[in-house]
């Protein structure tokens, strides 16, 4: 391996470690665990720090890269209110070239490793906020050379992201609270007796499309509803009404980007993209693919490489 850095994808409840070739994304070595910045115990500050130290010991070792010193970047709720430093938000435009993140150095994790930790910090537009995304979105329209073409970039999540990019920049953004949504509705309401998540939409395609239609016709009030009725009065079973109250969901937050003039680009694969794929499809959406899982993994590696390129000279 060439040059090398760590990249720390470091959420709310998740925690991803890998060590990176900056040249050729070649993941030497990877670390998962739900060490999530809203999981860690104490209020001790250098709880982040020893973290991080264990999390790097247990990354496997025989990878023949030359890790003394080399930077760690870090993205996501590290960078906010409850994590290592709160930073500002960048603001919009945000070029694409990752010159106007805002990051910030923290020194060295410790005397015995001297690497320099570099905290990416997240977007705002005058009414919106994300943080962490905006190392995924670097990554991927760089991997995809689409930095320059007009773009409307769907980062599917507990809170999906819609992010407009045009000529090199992130011009808006904004989120619906999708997944989130989803998880309340199947854990916390009525029609947690009435569905069940399914697993694949093979045989369960109708249903699907039944829920994106209803939005449409009937809204998104009157459409959560009807999964009840459609047990209490049609039968229908919890898979099936799990894929309605998908198709449901997805058709809220597609509905709204019906009139979107340029190319969607869905940042999921599997059971997801599929859903995603098949709710264009009804709304007409024709401009809507899907991203392969190979460029997704790779996505906030690759950001953070861009970020490691751009902004080395001004932090060292």
């Amino acid at each position: 391996m060439g040059h090398s850095f760590y990249s720390c994808d470091w959420g709310t409840s998740n925690f991803r470690l890998r060590l990176v070739d900056a040249s050729s994304l070649e993941i030497a070595a990877e670390g998962h665990t739900n060490d999530g910045i809203d999981r860690l115990e104490g209020e001790d500050p250098g709880r982040f720090a020893a973290c991080l130290l264990e999390r790097i010991r247990e990354l496997p070792a025989g990878s023949g890269a030359d890790t003394s010193g080399i930077p760690l970047w870090i993205s996501g709720m590290a960078s906010s209110s409850i994590g290592w430093r709160e930073l500002d938000y960048a603001g919009l435009p945000f070029p694409l070239d990752g010159s106007e993140a805002v990051v910030a150095d923290l020194g060295p994790l410790e005397e015995n490793l001297p690497h320099p930790i570099r905290l990416v910090s997240g977007l705002r537009s005058e009414d919106d906020i994300l943080r962490g995304e905006e190392t995924e979105a670097l990554g991927l329209l760089e991997l995809l050379d689409r930095r320059s073409e007009a773009t409307l970039l769907i980062l599917p999540g507990t809170h999906s992201k819609h992010l407009s990019a045009r000529d090199g920049k992130i011009n808006s953004l904004r989120t619906f609270m999708t997944g989130e949504l989803y998880a309340i509705l199947t854990s916390h309401s009525i029609l947690r007796h009435t569905v069940e998540e399914p697993e694949t939409l093979d045989g369960l395609e109708d249903a699907f499309l039944d829920g994106v239609r209803a939005v449409v016709e009937d809204g998104l009030s009157a459409g959560l509803f009807a999964a009840r009725t459609r047990q209490v009065l049609g039968g229908k079973e919890p898979r099936e009404n799990g894929a309605y109250l998908s198709g449901l969901l997805l058709s809220a937050e597609l509905e709204p980007v019906r009139g979107c003039g340029s190319a969607i680009l869905v940042a999921a694969g599997g059971v997801l993209g599929s859903m995603y794929r098949h709710a264009a499809a009804e709304l007409e959406l024709e401009k809507l693919e899907t991203v392969d899982e190979r460029l997704l993994d790779l996505a906030v590696p690759a950001g953070h490489a861009l970020l490691e390129k751009v902004h080395r000279g001004k932090l060292t």
